[in-house]
């Protein structure tokens, strides 16, 4: 069930004061989710320069994972405890079951398998699996400060968590050569007092842990599991992408793909914050017993789609100079006008997204995401088989990412109208 409070009346427009404070929220947002896109391209940039291209490549896929699980864990738990009633005991306590068995679920299949193929050394496959947990539970911790607008507090965990990782690598730097399982262990120490950090600075009622008899797991799994499934489709398209341009093209134009890639992500993480602001403020409105504005949504749309072409300008200027200094190769211009396009074809749909998923349509999300996918997949294929060269995929992914917007806007057009969300 979804806490209901009393129907406030809407002018429809906001006033001065209001609007402020919602530009100053959007603001913190995306100061927060820029923080925290800061300390991971310092991560994958000091693992690339002080262990090396080898080491680099299995770092940045046992760091694929943790995002991937990160990502399904916030889905699943982090929106959820934002849309449903998360003061009522029994989806509390489905929440803390959920959150307790995925992670660490997770972290114990993907150790073990990376261990039992050889990826990674036992000790590697343990440290790993314990940084997936920390960083899970620490994302969870971000989740619960940013329902509550404390995007100031979610920097102050994230930086005090960095600070602890840079502590300890320079501790074991001086007693012994880096390795990727000093990062690994690095990350799993910083994540924890990240998650320490992040929960003392929540307010006392969201510091609850209750127990878990007749935890409402049922309710928690009917919203989160779609949210958690559309976490992994980006992460997937990338991953497919990278093994059609690898069977194609070679492991060469996937590295340049990958560089290009990483170098802006930058700015899809900026755009998640204010998407993630976005899911909140709508999930709040629906609790109050109105309904998500539309118009919002469009007026946070062209306000992306500037600071989007902004930002993207900026990229492109420092590309020459940033790219070869962070990753020791050129960045193709053209590859990097591909992915910020890409990006700008994200800031244009996700905001739909978020207002449908909190008016309890977000199996209807989830497929509208799950088929521009697949299409994206399919025209990143043929641009390669028809000789198209790799830096051009990225086009591909934006054309059927904003295909799949003009599907979104119109199921969020059609659900403002409808009445207060569901759990189902």
């Amino acid at each position: 069930m979804i806490r209901r409070r009393p129907r406030r009346a809407h002018s429809g427009m906001m006033g001065e004061g209001e609007g402020a404070r919602v530009k100053r929220q959007a603001a913190g947002a995306i100061a927060a989710q820029a923080a925290q896109a800061a300390i991971s391209l310092a991560l994958q940039i000091l693992v690339a320069r002080l262990l090396g291209i080898a080491d680099y490549g299995r770092f940045a896929i046992l760091y694929g994972v943790v995002v991937v699980a990160s990502g399904v864990v916030t889905g699943l738990i982090g929106d959820t405890l934002v849309v449903l009633d998360r003061s009522n005991r029994r989806i509390r306590a489905g929440l803390e079951v959920w959150l307790a068995m995925t992670s660490l679920t997770t972290a114990t299949v993907v150790a073990a398998v990376a261990a039992a193929t050889g990826f990674t050394s036992a000790a590697e496959a343990l440290v790993f699996g314990a940084a997936l947990v920390a960083f899970v539970v620490e994302e969870v911790i971000r989740r619960l400060l940013m329902a509550g607008y404390a995007f100031g507090r979610v920097i102050a965990a994230d930086l005090s968590g960095f600070a602890v990782s840079v502590a300890v690598l320079a501790a074991a730097a001086a007693l012994a050569p880096l390795s990727l399982t000093a990062f690994l262990g690095a990350i799993a120490a910083g994540q924890t007092v990240g998650t320490l950090v992040g929960w003392w600075l929540l307010p006392a009622q969201e510091r609850v842990l209750v127990g878990w008899r007749d935890a409402d797991l049922r309710a928690v799994w009917g919203y989160g599991a779609w949210r958690g499934l559309q976490q992994t489709l980006r992460p997937s398209l990338y991953t497919a992408v990278r093994l059609a341009v690898l069977a194609v093209a070679g492991a060469t134009a996937v590295g340049l793909l990958e560089a290009a890639r990483t170098y802006t992500s930058p700015l899809l993480l900026v755009v998640g914050g204010l998407s993630s602001f976005l899911f909140v403020r709508f999930a709040d409105r629906r609790r109050a017993g109105g309904a998500g504005s539309l118009r919002e949504a469009d007026r946070v749309v062209g306000v992306l789609v500037i600071a989007v072409v902004a930002m993207s300008a900026i990229a492109l200027a420092l590309g020459p100079w940033l790219g070869p200094l962070a990753f020791g190769v050129a960045l193709d211009p053209l590859t990097l006008i591909a992915w910020l396009t890409y990006g700008l074809s994200v800031a244009m749909v996700t905001p739909y997204g978020a207002l449908s998923a909190v008016g309890g349509r977000q199996r209807i999300v989830f497929m509208i995401r799950l088929t521009d996918t697949l299409l994206a997949l399919l025209l990143a294929v043929v641009i390669l088989l028809v000789g198209g060269a790799p830096g051009l995929v990225p086009f591909a992914l934006a054309a059927a990412s904003l295909l799949g917007g003009i599907a979104l806007r119109w199921i969020a057009a059609a659900n403002v109208s409808d009445g207060p969300a569901t759990s189902g």
